[in-house]
């Protein structure tokens, strides 16, 4: 969720600024799922109702099927998998690991309405930049989908974990992308 990315962790994909893929989370928010900016988003609703509605399938595999990954999403076949141990603690919010879950969640999300028509293909030594990078892109798009700019201006780092149901570390980089 900051600016730069010393390494990319992804797919070499079209450049996109930040500003576009905030731009694009809130037109997600709004367009398709009709939230308004300070509604906690219902991830559990949307991955197993409202994506089927678009024609997106939502699958759930187990950990020894995706042991080196949380999840995997494929655009351009509309199909969106979280690890089996990662929808568990999303859809439980006594779970320790429910903000992160919430998280990958939207992240994978990015990847489904940012990544369409992606080829993806990665060499050895990935030398894009982190406007250029998958991951960075998908991790924009879930801060700004989970936590919108608007509404977390002037709150604290608590106050944002508190109302989006996040995690600390994902709250505090989005008060410190507001300075």
């Amino acid at each position: 969720m900051s600016s730069g990315c010393s390494v990319p962790r992804g797919y070499k994909v079209r450049p996109l600024s930040a500003q576009s893929i905030k731009d694009k989370a809130r037109t997600v928010r709004d367009k398709f799922f009709n939230l308004l900016p300070a509604d906690a988003i219902d991830l559990v609703r949307i991955l197993e109702h409202t994506l089927h509605q678009y024609k997106v399938t939502f699958e759930v595999r187990e950990i020894h099927e995706m042991p080196d990954v949380e999840g995997w999403t494929n655009p351009d076949a509309s199909l969106v998998i979280l690890r089996e141990d990662v929808y568990d603690a999303l859809c439980d919010s006594t779970n320790p690991m429910h903000n992160r879950a919430r998280f990958t969640a939207a992240h994978e999300l990015g990847h489904l309405f940012l990544h369409e028509g992606v080829a993806f293909a990665r060499g050895s030594l990935p030398t894009h930049k982190h406007f250029e990078d998958s991951e960075w892109q998908a991790d924009m798009f879930a801060a700004e989908f989970l936590m919108p700019t608007e509404i977390c201006i002037g709150l604290t780092i608590e106050q944002i974990q508190a109302q989006f149901q996040v995690g600390y570390l994902a709250a505090k980089n989005k008060f410190n992308s507001l300075k």
